[in-house]
């Protein structure tokens, strides 16, 4: 079931923002502060409590989980915050979300000074699995980092052990997606696997262990291994918080044919980037009808005083505001400047 629309008010930096989402690949655009990965991990923690909530699953075994206690427990541990009255935008104050998808609503209230509320509607049980991926690779923390988090001695959010979860579960009989894999171990040059909780590439005549790997290549392999054990597959949503991160540009390609090959396979994707070649890439496969009309939407976030502004279109052409191209337009008219007039400080 896909997520349709997120509704923010006097929610962290958005004052009434909403976000009408495309069923396939969503992108979010915009300086750093405008509040892409709250957008993220607000999608990304509301819909693992309705899951959860559906199927009966408390939070660490918890049993019979009330919905408020759900929800409360995933903002906190996604965000982080010294407690709920931080999620307002202004004190004293109140921040509430909407988080629809086709056949089902969640509805949060978060006020100052008191207990957060939440209301159901329609089936949750229809929710998929969601999966949040944020920038730093986690292959090379991986081993015992679930048990370090559950006795309290890890300061990572809760995304990096929820993902360290999903990473536990063994590969798929089928070996995984190929349309999806062998693209990203042709470019690894070798396989991802895990041997006695830890993870290595097979190289032709060796295995190296992860830790040994580049940065980059482990993001990858990282990505390889969800796919191989089933944790980025159809039905599900995908929240992946700057995929560019320590990857060479050259790869932003191979990254934007996987977000549209899982949204193909049925899966929702939800990206944050600051990085032109991904974007682009994105935005062409909509010119070339590799995603179809309607099948994404490109959001560009901006600051407007203390107000961030949310505009949507279906490219990257129909966004009047855009970060990234405004940077580039910039350093190039210096890099022309100091050309034409050398010796002058560029403006």
């Amino acid at each position: 079931m896909k997520l349709t629309r997120l509704t923010l008010r006097e929610f962290t930096v958005f004052s009434d923002a909403a976000f009408d989402f495309a069923p396939g690949v969503n992108v979010l655009i915009g300086e750093n502060g405008t509040g892409k990965s709250h957008v993220l991990k607000v999608v990304y923690a509301l819909t693992e409590a309705a899951r959860r909530f559906a199927a009966g699953e408390g939070l660490e075994g918890a049993a019979e989980p009330k919905l408020d206690d759900l929800v409360r427990g995933m903002l906190m541990g996604v965000f982080q915050p010294d407690s709920t009255d931080s999620f307002a935008r202004t004190s004293p104050g109140q921040a509430d979300i909407s988080l629809e998808w086709e056949d089902a609503r969640v509805e949060v209230t978060l006020p100052t000074r008191a207990a957060l509320t939440c209301r159901a509607t329609g089936d949750l049980s229809r929710i998929g699995r969601p999966l949040f991926i944020p920038p730093r690779e986690v292959l090379s923390i991986f081993p015992g980092f679930a048990a370090a988090w559950l006795r309290r001695e890890s300061a990572f959010d809760r995304t990096y052990f929820d993902l360290c979860v999903a990473l536990e579960l063994k590969p798929l009989r089928s070996g995984g997606p190929a349309e999806l894999l062998d693209p990203i171990e042709r470019e690894l040059g070798g396989k991802v696997f895990m041997r006695n909780g830890r993870f290595y590439l097979n190289y032709p005549g060796d295995d190296m262990e992860v830790t040994m790997v580049a940065e980059g290549d482990r993001k990858l392999a990282m990505i390889a291994y969800l796919l191989i054990n089933g944790s980025l597959s159809e039905n599900g949503y995908l929240l992946w918080d700057e995929p560019e991160a320590n990857l060479n540009p050259k790869r932003a390609r191979l990254t934007s044919d996987t977000a549209a090959g899982l949204a193909h396979a049925g899966a929702q994707v939800f990206l944050a980037s600051h990085d032109y070649a991904l974007t682009s890439e994105l935005s062409l496969k909509v010119d070339t009808g590799a995603l179809r009309p309607g099948e994404a939407a490109f959001f560009a976030l901006r600051r407007d005083g203390h107000v961030v502004l949310v505009e949507r279109g279906e490219r990257l052409a129909e966004l009047q505001h855009n970060a990234i191209l405004d940077a580039i337009a910039s350093l190039h008219e210096r890099e022309q400047q100091a050309f034409f007039a050398p010796g002058e400080t560029p403006r």
